[in-house]
């Protein structure tokens, strides 16, 4: 793209009618909706697991969708690749390259399926009957993995079309199945397969509804693979998404792999207990993540890219940071209510204090690293950046696991976050021509943030401890107090747009 990033361009249609405050809102809105119901599907199949199997099953699942999340990559990162092409006018080469990803799929899914069953046979013998849980819940689990890699791509195109309501209904019915099925199924039959068979039902609901959807937004759309006429257009789509593929191999890898180094030296309870922090971090993270989906079109349109650039971090570093301080420091009676007595694990907190902390770092790059994505030169922009980190994460994180425990595999987390920010930023500002001062100004939110819900969470700590009614209303206001104080720190001091400063690519 070079410096033609400047001609990202999104269909009028979606443009007019997102342009609108009204428009913006209902998009931003719909765009929360969907993670809400997301997050209240994993939060949900996370406690009926570990009441039904104990902390062991609770480990033994961590373990299943570790491996099961690595069929996630077949789709060799082309998903992204109809990202970017979406941005642009040419229809039709958007719809083969959507095409030709689900064609992608269907080949390699069943290859990373078999591997990562193989890896499954291979765990520790400790695991006992949960083994044998395990071989047979992969399956199902497998055959989910296929379903949603087959629907990536479908995503990635509604996403940059702004079906947003659309996107929403489609991850609220998928949710409401698994909740569903995994409950009843449990109350019945207390194994792995369960939840299991509950995530394949949710993932072929949300297949449905977005293959409908996608008729109506696309209808020229042919859903079936195809591979291109033209060689050169192939290497073209797997040019650019070697680099996609090259960002979730390194967060599969760093991120995943914390399940697999802390299951070779501590026990199975353990990972269990990691696992309750990580999902709980991670919700809040990915909730307020939505701030980059939501502006995921303007971050690659020049004239309005560095003002989505301050108010996504001010919104996502403000939300994420918040919420993180006032889940440590008001959050136990919640976590109790949801895991039982497994909250007050003293893995819990460690990691919720450390993988809380790499989520405040991960938020203040998040949409530079979405800026990037959508507008630099290349998707190596990000990509380098992302294994640099999480391979300093692994490497911190194999040796600090031998002889810190917990702490040396959460404390990798940190040590490769902050080498992503530092190198994500330093494109970013080239990409957009900031100054230190304006960067500084850009981040300042967080600080805000992080004092506010710091300063009210610790002053509110001995009544959030009574009742999990009175922690959850204490944390759901102090993260938007927090979130606030960011809000109006970007409101009181993000400087004026310099003219002729917003197309600058970086190389």
């Amino acid at each position: 793209m070079g410096g033609a990033a400047c001609a990202l361009h999104m269909p009028s249609v979606t443009m007019a009618r997102n342009s609108s405050p009204l428009g913006m809102t209902a998009d931003f809105l719909s765009v929360c909706a969907r993670h809400v119901a997301q997050t209240v599907a994993g939060l949900l199949t996370v406690s009926l697991v570990v009441r039904a199997l104990g902390p062991e099953g609770l480990g033994a699942w961590a373990l299943l969708g570790t491996t099961s999340f690595l069929v996630g990559l077949s789709d060799l990162g082309l998903s992204v690749a109809v990202l970017r092409a979406a941005a642009r006018p040419d229809a039709a080469a958007t719809y083969r390259l959507v095409r030709l990803t689900m064609g992608v799929v269907l080949i390699v899914c069943p290859c990373l399926s078999l591997g990562a069953y193989l890896l499954l046979l291979r765990l520790p013998s400790e695991l006992g009957m949960l083994q044998a849980e395990l071989s047979h819940a992969a399956l199902p689990a497998f055959a989910a993995g296929l379903i949603g890699s087959l629907g990536a791509p479908l995503r990635s195109l509604l996403l940059m079309r702004g079906a947003f309501t659309s996107l929403a209904w489609s991850r609220a019915a998928a949710s409401a199945t698994q909740v569903t099925l995994t409950a009843g199924g449990l109350a019945m039959y207390p194994s792995l397969l369960v939840p299991a068979l509950g995530l394949l039902a949710s993932a072929s609901i949300e297949a449905l509804v977005l293959t409908r959807a996608v008729r109506h937004s696309a209808p020229g759309l042919e859903l079936r693979p195809c591979w291109p006429k033209e060689p050169a257009e192939l290497r073209d789509a797997l040019r650019q998404g070697t680099a996609a593929l090259a960002i979730n191999v390194g967060v599969a890898a760093a991120i995943r792999a914390d399940v697999f180094i802390l299951s070779a030296y501590l026990p199975l309870s353990a990972v269990g207990a990691y696992q309750v922090a990580s999902r709980s971090i991670d919700q809040i993270f990915s909730l307020a993540k939505q701030a980059s989906g939501w502006l995921l079109h303007r971050l690659g349109d020049p004239d309005g890219r560095p003002g989505a650039l301050r108010l996504g971090t001010a919104v996502l570093g403000g939300l994420t940071t918040s919420g993180v301080v006032t889940l440590a420091l008001d959050g136990s009676a919640i976590l109790e209510a949801w895991v039982g007595p497994l909250a007050q694990d003293r893995v819990v907190q460690v990691a919720v204090a450390l993988l809380g902390t790499a989520a405040i770092i991960a938020a203040a790059e998040e949409i530079a690293s979405a800026t990037l994505t959508v507008s630099s030169a290349s998707t190596w922009d990000v990509a380098r950046p992302m294994l640099l980190g999480h391979s300093l994460k692994i490497a911190v994180s194999l040796i600090g696991a031998r002889y810190l425990g917990v702490w040396g595999v959460a404390g990798g987390t940190v040590c490769g976050n902050v080498l992503i920010a530092l190198l994500i930023w330093s494109k970013a500002r080239a990409l957009v021509g900031w100054r230190a001062e304006e960067l500084a100004w850009t981040l300042a939110p967080i600080g805000a943030a992080g004092l506010v819900s710091l300063s009210v969470g610790w002053a509110l700590a001995p009544l959030a401890m009574r009742t999990a009614l009175a922690s959850a209303l204490i944390c759901g206001g102090v993260t938007l107090l927090g979130t606030a104080a960011a809000l109006l720190s970007w409101w009181l001091h993000s400087p004026p747009r310099k003219e002729g400063t917003t197309c600058t690519s970086s190389s």
